[in-house]
């Protein structure tokens, strides 16, 4: 078994900002010792013995390496890095530049979670928002203006860190999923090419979509669909087939026949009444 130290090679040209707890309290409400945001180059690394606290680290850009018992294994963006308290572990940048934000959790009742977990390093897609938030606590003195930050930053730590990892990693799929969906939605989204995209089969990601949206993986598509007609209805000019084909309508009749049975009314109503309301 490898023979752990505490380490703390940090060089001068790595940025480290710590946002200070006495100054931010909520952190301390939310059972955080010590929190900051990272830019590193040069020389770094950082490891410890036996620490008390939980040491969750998100990864935006960039790559580093972790050290444990285990084994080395490579910290990839985005990702999420979950060390449990007691575990000895070594971090190392292993690139030109490495961009973090990082956690110590309190061991306590709310991030018990953790503590029942072993090292991991998994795919996050929240890793860049938890980044940012974090970042606007760090630049903020109002406290009153960081409250919807921190209400933000403590739903994606709960989000990643509290639920199930298989349900966790249900979810950041089918998120990525709809967001190409959102991003194409001229293409013709088959519940075949869905599946595929995503490795799973058609049962299983209709039960998906029903826990995450409360809609089928079909009614996702169309309610995406609508939602950027009506954007474009009300902030255009574009005729009504213009919009159908950019919402994935080729036949102009089809799409004013889907908006009226999803909204209640015709594209053209629709664009009338929500123009008169500006």
């Amino acid at each position: 078994m490898k023979k752990w130290k505490d380490v703390l090679d940090i060089g001068p040209q790595c940025v480290e900002r710590f946002v200070d707890p006495t100054r931010t309290p909520e952190l301390v409400e939310a059972d955080i010792q010590l929190a900051g945001v990272s830019r590193l180059e040069g020389a770094y690394r950082v490891g410890h013995v036996a620490a008390d606290i939980h040491t969750v680290l998100f990864s935006v850009n960039g790559q580093g390496v972790l050290h444990t018992d285990a084994g080395s294994q490579a910290i990839t963006s985005p990702s999420v890095t979950v060390l449990p308290a007691g575990l000895p572990f070594l971090f190392e940048l292993d690139s030109a530049s490495w961009s973090t934000a990082w956690f110590c959790f309190y061991n306590t009742r709310q991030w018990r979670a953790l503590a029942s977990s072993a090292a991991s390093v998994e795919y996050c897609e929240q890793a860049l928002q938890v980044y940012h938030l974090l970042s606007v606590l760090y630049y903020e003195p109002e406290p009153s203006l960081r409250l919807s930050s921190m209400h933000l930053l403590s739903h994606y730590l709960n989000e990643t860190l509290t639920q199930p990892r298989v349900a966790r990693d249900d979810y950041q799929r089918v998120d990525t999923l709809f967001r190409q969906v959102e991003n194409q939605l001229h293409f013709n989204w088959s519940i075949e090419y869905m599946c595929d995209l995503v490795h799973y089969s058609a049962p299983h990601l209709h039960r998906l979509c029903r826990q995450r949206f409360g809609r089928s993986p079909v009614q996702q598509v169309i309610y995406l669909r609508m939602e950027r007609a009506k954007y474009l209805l009300q902030h255009t000019d574009w005729s009504i087939a213009q919009i159908g084909g950019q919402v994935g309508y080729t036949d102009v009749l089809n799409f004013s026949k889907r908006f009226k049975k999803s909204l209640g009314q015709s594209p053209g109503h629709y664009r009338t009444q929500s123009r008169d309301k500006l």
